[in-house]
C-alpha cells in the first residue's frame, strides 16, 4: 500500500497524543477520587439481536433505531441512547485536530461510539492488511494491553476487519472495539469504547451495532454528516 508506513506512523502519533491527554485528565481526577480496584470477570460474548424493537441493557428495555450517517453512505442500529457529542466536549475528549467526523455518546459520556473518514486510501482488498497494521500500532502503543478477538469478516457483502482490546488506564482499563471498511477507496476507522466495568453489558452490543453496518454505493442524502 503507497506511503503505508507514513499513514501508520501518523496514526501511532495521534494515537500516543491522545493517550497522553486522557492520562493527564485522569490524574487529575485522581486527586478528587480514588478508584476502586477493578477485578471483572471475562464472560462468553453473548449474542444480541439489535433489529428487535429493544434491547435489554442492564435489565432496562431500551429502544433501538436505524440511523444514518456520513450523507447515508452507513446505516447501522443502535439504543436509542445515544446523541452527537458537543463539539465542546469533542475537543477534550479528543483533542487531536483529526478527530472523528462524527462521535456519539451516551448521557454519562463514557459508552463513545465515532466514525472517522480518513483520507488514507485503502481498498477492499486491502483491508485486511490495514487491520494487520493497526494490530501493530497497538502492540507497540499499548504493550501492556489485552487482546479479546481479531478478526476479518464480511458484513453485508463489506469486507470488514475488527479489533477488541482492553487498554490500560490510571482511574479503570478502557474496552475499545474498532473496525475497518474502505468506502470509495478510503479508510474508515470506527471506534467504540466504554469503561473495562461495563464491559459485560456493552461488549455484545458494540458487536451487534458493527454487525448491522450497511453500506450504501455513492451515498444518499440525509442522516449525520
Amino acid at each position: 500500500m503507497k506511503f503505508l508506513d507514513e499513514k501508520i506512523l501518523a496514526l501511532r502519533n495521534e494515537m500516543r497524543e491522545q493517550e497522553k491527554h486522557e492520562l493527564a485528565q485522569k490524574e487529575a481526577a485522581l486527586q478528587e477520587n480514588e478508584p476502586e480496584p477493578q477485578q471483572e470477570e471475562q464472560h462468553e460474548l453473548q449474542a444480541i439481536d439489535l433489529y428487535q424493537d429493544f434491547v435489554d441493557i442492564d435489565g432496562e428495555d431500551v429502544p433501538v433505531i436505524d440511523q444514518r450517517i456520513l450523507n447515508g453512505k452507513i446505516t447501522l442500529r443502535m439504543p436509542k441512547l445515544f446523541s452527537i457529542m458537543l463539539p465542546e466536549l469533542a475537543s477534550l475528549k479528543y483533542p487531536s485536530e483529526r478527530r472523528p467526523n462524527i462521535i456519539y455518546t451516551d448521557e454519562s459520556t463514557t459508552i463513545n461510539l465515532a466514525f472517522n473518514m480518513t483520507p488514507h486510501v485503502l481498498t477492499e482488498t486491502g483491508v485486511a492488511e490495514f487491520q494487520e497494521n493497526m494490530i501493530d500500532v497497538l502492540e507497540q502503543a499499548q504493550p501492556s494491553a489485552e487482546w479479546l478477538d481479531t478478526d476479518v469478516i464480511e458484513i453485508n457483502d463489506k469486507t470488514i476487519g475488527f479489533i477488541e482490546v482492553i487498554t490500560p488506564a490510571i482511574d479503570g482499563d478502557i474496552f475499545n472495539l474498532m473496525f475497518f471498511a474502505s468506502i470509495d477507496g478510503q479508510a474508515l476507522i470506527g471506534t467504540f469504547n466504554c469503561m473495562e466495568e461495563d464491559l459485560e453489558d456493552w461488549r455484545p452490543i458494540a458487536r451487534a451495532m458493527m454487525e448491522t453496518l450497511q453500506f450504501t454505493p455513492n451515498g444518499m442524502n440525509g442522516g449525520a454528516q
